[in-house]
């Protein structure tokens, strides 16, 4: 398998929801679902595992009255049961969230749909089985590839970590970093790697999203609060 990596499409910030969200907004959802096989990791250190997602969410919309609702145990989330195919395209996904959204986004309530699936990324009819996740550019629909979590490494611990790690990366892409919908207050877009921050120990840094991803989750494996977003991300939120 190659290096790891996660999906970006061409940045296109004029027709991106960040603009509606950041326009009008008073609560945000994340609707989870999962396929059979595919069920997220739910625990780290004892502790449930979505608290990282949910404190970095809390990072990033810090001085906002924003409203969120993460949920972190199975039987909150959507069961999708056995899908029945192996690899999932832009238009598979899009079909998915259209069926689990229960808002239209042009109001103040927002949903974020996340897709964990058992099966590869697929595009221009290639097999994509080293993307780990994606956010489908200017939508919010988020997905994440449970083989290629999997692969990542032999560790539980670590794994779930690599898995809280993409879904945080994803939902920053989705919320419109770096400088896609969401201003640059500061030089630290990654142009050549497109929507991804300069800073390397930003979870947005291009590689901690994909390929370094395992040694950048590595600190955290002691515990102790897990703080993924540099300060030029979360400034570039904060003052947007």
């Amino acid at each position: 398998m190659a290096g790891l990596s996660c999906q970006v499409d061409n940045i296109q910030p004029q027709n991106s929801f960040v603009a509606d969200f950041f326009t009008n907004v008073s609560s945000l959802e994340l609707i989870v679902a999962y396929e059979e096989n595919a069920e997220p990791y739910t625990t780290f250190n004892a502790k449930n595992a979505w608290n990282i997602v949910s404190e970095n969410l809390a990072q990033l919309l810090q001085g906002r009255n924003i409203t969120y609702t993460i949920p972190t145990e199975l039987n909150q989330m959507a069961y999708l049961g056995k899908i029945g195919q192996e690899n999932y395209s832009n238009t598979d996904l899009q079909n998915l969230a259209k069926d689990l959204q229960k808002f239209t986004n042009k109001e103040a309530q927002k949903g974020l749909v996340v897709l964990f699936l058992d099966g590869y990324f697929t595009k221009d009819g290639e097999i994509l089985d080293n993307v780990l996740g994606l956010n489908i550019n200017g939508t919010a629909i988020v997905a994440l590839f449970k083989p290629v979590i999997e692969s990542a490494t032999p560790s539980y611990t670590l794994r779930t970590l690599v898995e809280q790690t993409t879904l945080t990366h994803e939902i920053g892409h989705a919320l419109g970093l770096v400088n896609n919908g969401i201003t640059l207050t500061s030089p630290h877009h990654d142009e050549v790697n497109g929507a991804h921050c300069t800073n390397k120990d930003c979870v947005m840094y291009w590689s901690n999203g994909g390929g370094n991803v395992v040694d950048f989750v590595q600190p955290y494996l002691t515990g102790g609060k897990i703080d993924l977003f540099g300060e030029e991300c979360l400034k570039d939120v904060r003052e947007f």
